[in-house]
């Protein structure tokens, strides 16, 4: 069994495309928001509940960041890892502090103005090399649990993966977009510390490499866990 974990203000369907273009592998795409009120390491660990050993799980940025957590959790049972467009964590203390803040900003605005959230969230400039995933105006009814995804699981209250890699004996398949530099550092600088993981930079994409690039994204993790 294959789980896919979804990305911040994503939904479980948005792995639909990327589902129907593996191979003969049984697929199940997590909704993250059934942990919205866990911490990212209790969150992680019902997800590891989830699996029997040997299963696969696949993580899109904040899923990514969950799936590194789930790795590192004692009940960790995956054979295999697909980590997609990850932050490896924040390390400098006034850079967490700043990113708490940063999410909070986030979360209240969910919260209060979804329709000028949306926006601004599109708006980044790390989605400027990619297309909008799918209307998110149907997930308002999830603004609360949206909302909570911002405190429980900010990057600045993740105690920071990179720091515990050594720990992972997991085979990772790490893969970015050839457009989103950013995130492509931090895949090479995971992969130096990772010792059973490869790289792969997928064409044509930016940081939503899934959806930038569903045929080569599909291919690589076709390949990975055959």
């Amino acid at each position: 069994m294959i789980y896919f974990l979804h990305g911040a203000v994503g939904h479980s369907s948005d792995w639909d495309v990327i589902i129907h273009s593996l191979n003969t592998f049984q697929s199940h795409a997590v909704n993250l928001y059934s942990y919205s009120s866990d911490d990212i390491d209790v969150a992680a660990r019902n997800i590891n509940s989830l699996a029997n050993p040997g299963d696969v799980i696949v993580g899109y940025s904040l899923g990514a960041r969950i799936a590194l957590q789930a790795l590192l959790e004692e009940n960790t049972p995956w054979s295999k890892a697909v980590i997609i467009s990850a932050h490896t964590g924040i390390t400098d203390r006034k850079f967490r502090n700043d990113r708490i803040a940063h999410d909070l900003q986030w979360s209240e605005l969910c919260k209060t103005n979804w329709t000028r959230f949306i926006a601004d969230w599109e708006n980044q400039s790390i989605f400027d090399n990619s297309q909008e995933i799918a209307d998110r105006n149907p997930l308002m009814h999830l603004k609360t649990n949206i909302s909570e995804t911002f405190i429980k699981w900010s990057s600045g209250i993740q105690s920071p993966p990179i720091n515990n890699f050594q720990r992972i004996k997991t085979p990772v398949l790490w893969l970015t977009g050839e457009f989103d530099t950013k995130y492509t550092k931090y895949a090479v600088e995971a992969c130096d510390q990772l010792s059973l993981s490869q790289l792969k930079i997928i064409e044509n994409s930016g940081h939503r490499v899934p959806w930038d690039n569903p045929k080569e994204t599909a291919d690589a993790i076709n390949v990975f866990i055959s």
